[in-house]
């Protein structure tokens, strides 16, 4: 990424970052419009989050309305330290191993669950994107959760790695060793597939 294009990535993202933090002031205010409007901007994010996580599209879909719902009481609480996506993504993880204790959950690939079907209608293109991005996420099954976990929250969710510690609850160091880690096993694996 181009010095240029840095710069208008990071006024984008502090632009979003004042946005989520003015939806949190209006809910701590009691604006169900300003929950509304948070749910829009990071609920597909975090439902994708707790998919991954708990392998159970009907439970990822209960845990999210658990966060939101956590989001809205604790919303004069949120000092701003982390971004408001990064507190969504701490409260989800904490309700993910909570709905993980309370009930055994039938364990599935993590591709199974964020599986994408390509239809006879769509452009071939489309189809090689969707094949790359099938076997990206099968080769991340073959990865220890830990790994996994890491790599879901850096590319999909686009975390910085200050973010993931925060989210995941360890040391900046131990991200950095389990994404090299990662990296390295997922190269190892899709090679292995080619």
């Amino acid at each position: 990424m181009g010095d240029h294009n840095l710069a208008r990535h990071n006024v984008a993202r502090h632009q979003d970052d004042d946005a989520d933090l003015a939806l949190v002031r209006g809910m701590a205010a009691g604006d169900t419009g300003a929950l509304d409007a948070l749910y829009a901007r990071h609920g597909p994010a975090i439902l994708s989050f707790l998919v991954a996580r708990l392998y159970d599209r009907q439970a990822a879909e209960e845990v999210l309305q658990d966060v939101m719902l956590a989001a809205w009481h604790s919303a004069a609480d949120f000092r701003g330290d982390s971004s408001v996506r990064t507190w969504l993504l701490v409260i989800a993880r904490n309700r993910a191993i909570n709905m993980h204790r309370k009930r055994r959950l039938p364990i599935i690939a993590f591709s199974d669950a964020l599986e994408a079907q390509a239809t006879d209608t769509e452009p071939l293109e489309k189809v090689a994107r969707k094949a790359r991005h099938a076997a990206v996420r099968e080769a991340l099954d073959h990865l220890p959760a830990p790994q996994r976990e890491v790599l879901t929250l850096a590319f999909f969710h686009h975390l910085s790695g200050p973010e993931i510690a925060e989210v995941l609850d360890i040391e900046i160091g131990t991200v950095k060793s389990r994404l090299h880690r990662a990296k390295d096993a997922l190269r190892r694996v899709l090679s292995l597939e080619d």
